[in-house]
């Protein structure tokens, strides 16, 4: 039976967290959804390899001799995946509940979907990382609702500029024929930039407010080494259209993110620019 989901997992080292990850999906979807799983091992060291010997249906490996990046080793598996909708799962997302299903809705309920996200929790504390991406007025993508405790939007099925990657459904045809992720990124800001490809061709992108699943963040080894680099790359590909565009729309949401922000983390702000959220919050100076 061909499946209706393929859940694809970019896997470099972490065992255990691959393991609970895997023991997740099966525990939600088993009997709710057909669906397979493609696993692509980036040249793991450590036990994770002969692990992955042992799966079997609905389970695939891929098994890379060199590592190659999320990128890449995510369009890879595309290719050959087999089902209408691909989601994108990081291998340190624990997912639970009903968590699925409401972000397979947002195609069925809406037209011209781009890219559909959840809410996601961090798995070290009750606190929340990410409820979708805004941009600043530098144009600087940031995670709404990190750091927060509450859930706004809740029951709602609302649009953003952008949308995390770390856990995420996208039409396959849609995202082959758009052409995956730009293969320059190296582990960072790939999601970002799919994101604002599908805006740019008329798509929107939603999180399932809803839909909530817990994640370690940036658990595997050397995540953030090219984290610089790859803001540059996207600065330079997409700044002045960021500022013109997302930036505009986002300045109420972003300024409310980051209010809150200065509020209860304000090592982490800047004064000046908290007082500038402040007024842009309060309408009194626009973008």
């Amino acid at each position: 039976m061909t499946p209706e989901v393929t859940i694809i997992i970019s896997v470099f080292g972490q065992l255990e967290y691959t393991k609970r990850c895997l023991q997740s999906v099966k525990k939600t979807l088993d009997g709710k959804i057909d669906y397979e799983v493609i696993i692509v091992d980036d040249a793991s060291k450590d036990g994770s390899v002969a692990f992955f010997n042992t799966l079997k249906s609905p389970h695939h490996v891929i098994y890379n001799a060199k590592q190659k990046g999320f990128a890449k080793n995510n369009n890879l598996a595309a290719s050959r995946a087999k089902g209408e909708y691909l989601c994108l799962l990081n291998n340190d997302v624990f997912v639970d509940g009903d968590w699925l299903q409401p972000m397979i809705k947002v195609f069925k309920d809406h037209q011209n979907v781009g890219v559909v996200g959840n809410v996601q929790r961090l798995a070290s504390s009750k606190k929340y990382d990410h409820m979708g991406v805004v941009f600043g007025p530098l144009g600087n993508p940031r995670h709404y609702g990190q750091g927060f405790l509450h859930r706004p939007f809740k029951g709602e099925i609302k649009q953003w500029s952008a949308v995390t990657a770390a856990c995420c459904l996208v039409r396959s045809k849609d995202f082959l024929e758009i052409g995956g992720f730009d293969e320059i990124f190296i582990n960072g800001c790939e999601d970002i930039d799919l994101c604002l490809r599908y805006n740019r061709n008329g798509c929107r992108n939603f999180i399932a407010h809803d839909s909530i699943v817990t994640h370690v963040k940036g658990a595997s080894e050397g995540r953030k080494r090219f984290n610089d680099r790859n803001s540059q790359v996207l600065q330079e590909k997409w700044g002045g259209e960021i500022k013109r565009n997302e930036a505009v729309n986002d300045q109420i949401l972003h300024a409310q993110n980051y209010i809150y922000s200065g509020l209860f983390r304000p090592l982490s702000t800047n004064f000046l620019k908290w007082v500038e959220a402040l007024l842009i919050y309060f309408r009194f100076k626009k973008l």
